[in-house]
């Protein structure tokens, strides 16, 4: 089985911006990716591609255009992605597993003949690959996952990282002194040194 990660770490994560510096945001995606490959690892997933998401949806056509092969397709930036998760996909007798993440995007896509698929990961892109498996006539399953659906893109994300991260991006958040406080019963991401609160 092939596994495709498509990754940015120059300049992205911009989101991230009003707590972690440019450099830091870099460092915490590749901690992210690095994350992602080891649990990949340890489900016995080795033929790893890291691909530029530069052109994403024609750069991913283009490989699953030739390939009949199972594949899996999975974001950069979920750090809490579990074993179990990985194998609970990629064990579907289904032709197509679809996780979305939260705002309506794809976070893993599981494709048991990629030949007979197309993506498109533009806008709400879970809706996307729903209808574009209906019109191909493809058995499909929704794989509903709080670790598969946590991805890492805004400041109050780096919550779910402290509390639940057990890899090393949480650790890195711990090094450069990101860690939660609790007001008025609410969890909160503040920075060391920093009077001020990061509020979901």
């Amino acid at each position: 089985m092939k596994i495709i990660v498509p990754y940015k770490k120059k300049g992205g994560k911009s989101r991230l911006s009003p707590l972690l510096s440019l450099s830091e945001r870099e460092e915490l995606a590749e901690y992210m990716l690095e994350d992602v490959v080891a649990t990949l690892s340890k489900a016995g997933l080795e033929d790893v591609y890291i691909v530029s998401d530069e052109g994403l949806n024609a750069v991913l056509n283009k490989i699953i255009s030739n390939s009949t092969d199972p594949m899996l397709i999975i974001m950069p930036d979920l750090p809490l992605i579990s074993i179990e998760n990985v194998l609970d996909v990629t064990s579907s007798n289904e032709d197509v597993v679809i996780s979305p993440g939260r705002g309506g995007g794809t976070n893993i896509l599981f494709l048991r003949d990629p030949s007979t698929f197309r993506v498109d990961y533009h806008g709400a892109s879970f809706l996307n690959h729903l209808q574009i498996a209906k019109d191909m006539g493809l058995l499909t399953r929704v794989y509903e996952s709080f670790y598969a659906s946590c991805d890492i893109d805004e400041v109050d994300d780096l919550a779910e990282l402290i509390i639940h991260g057990r890899g090393k991006s949480s650790q890195y958040l711990n090094s450069i002194g990101i860690s939660l406080q609790i007001t008025s019963g609410r969890v909160h991401v503040k920075r060391e040194g920093s009077k001020d609160l990061i509020r979901p």
